[in-house]
C-alpha cells in the first residue's frame, strides 16, 4: 500500500470523540490529510486541495451537498463514508454516489487496513504523471502540482499541459495544439502567435526545462 503515501485525503467529520484518533490513523498511511468539520468547509478545502480520497461523516452539516458538487465535478475521486449510524436510505445514496466503502464506527485498524488494501488496489490502476522538478499530472483533475501545492492553470493551459502529458514525450506541432486546445471555438481566428503567447504564459508558471520546442517539430513535456 505504499502507492497511497503518494495521495492526500479529505476528512470529513463532526464527531470530537472519533476525529483525533481516526486523523492519527488516517495520516500513516496517506501523504497528507485535511480535515473539515463541515460540508462547506469541506468543499472549500477540497477545491483548494484537490485531494484524490475523501472520508466523509454522511451527518455532517452539508456533506451529502458536499459530495453531490464534488460528483457533477469528478467522477473519479473515491469516497468512504464513515459514520457512527447505519442507514439503509444513507446507504441507498451512497451506492448512488459511488462511494468506495461504507464504514460504521468504530471501525478496527484491520477493517480499515482491508478498506485501504482495496483504495490502494484501485490507485495502482490510475494515478498521476510523476514530471522533472517535483512537479506531477493528476490525470483525473487534471491538475498541475508542485510539492504539496497547486499551480493554477487558465482553462486553455490546463487543456495544453494535459496534451503535451499524454504525448508521453513526443512532440505536438502547432496543428496538434490548435485542435485539442481551441476544440471548443473552431469559429475563432487563431494565429501561430497565439499558441506562442499560450505557451510563454504557461512558461512563466514552470522552470524553462520543463518544456522543450524544437524548429519544425514543436512543443513537448519532459516527463
Amino acid at each position: 500500500m505504499k502507492n497511497l503515501k503518494e495521495l492526500t485525503m479529505l476528512y470529513i467529520d463532526f464527531d470530537k470523540v472519533y476525529t483525533e484518533e481516526y486523523l492519527s490513523l488516517f495520516s500513516g498511511y496517506f501523504k497528507k490529510v485535511y480535515f473539515a468539520s463541515s460540508g462547506d468547509d469541506g468543499y472549500r478545502i477540497y477545491n483548494e486541495k484537490k485531494p484524490q480520497i475523501i472520508v466523509v461523516e454522511p451527518l455532517v452539516s452539508s456533506g451529502l451537498s458536499l459530495i453531490k458538487k464534488v460528483r457533477e465535478e469528478d467522477s473519479e475521486v473515491d469516497l468512504l463514508a464513515l459514520t457512527e449510524y447505519s442507514s439503509t436510505e444513507i446507504l441507498r445514496e451512497m451506492i448512488d454516489l459511488h462511494f468506495l466503502s461504507y464504514l460504521v464506527k468504530p471501525v478496527g485498524v484491520e477493517r480499515l487496513e482491508s478498506t485501504f488494501l482495496k483504495l490502494s488496489n484501485r490507485v495502482s490502476r490510475r494515478g498521476r504523471v510523476q514530471l522533472d522538478l517535483y512537479f506531477q499530472w493528476d490525470t483525473r483533475s487534471k491538475t498541475l502540482l508542485y510539492k504539496d501545492g497547486i499551480i493554477a492553470l487558465t482553462k486553455r493551459e490546463s487543456k495544453l499541459f494535459n496534451l503535451l502529458v499524454t504525448k508521453k514525450g513526443n512532440f505536438c506541432s502547432d496543428n496538434d495544439i490548435f485542435f485539442y486546445v481551441w476544440s471548443d471555438d473552431f469559429n475563432k481566428s487563431i494565429s501561430n502567435s497565439s499558441i506562442r503567447t499560450l505557451i510563454k504564459n504557461l512558461r512563466r508558471k514552470l522552470p524553462k526545462s520543463l518544456i522543450e520546442n524544437k524548429y519544425g517539430l514543436g512543443y513537448r513535456i519532459i516527463a
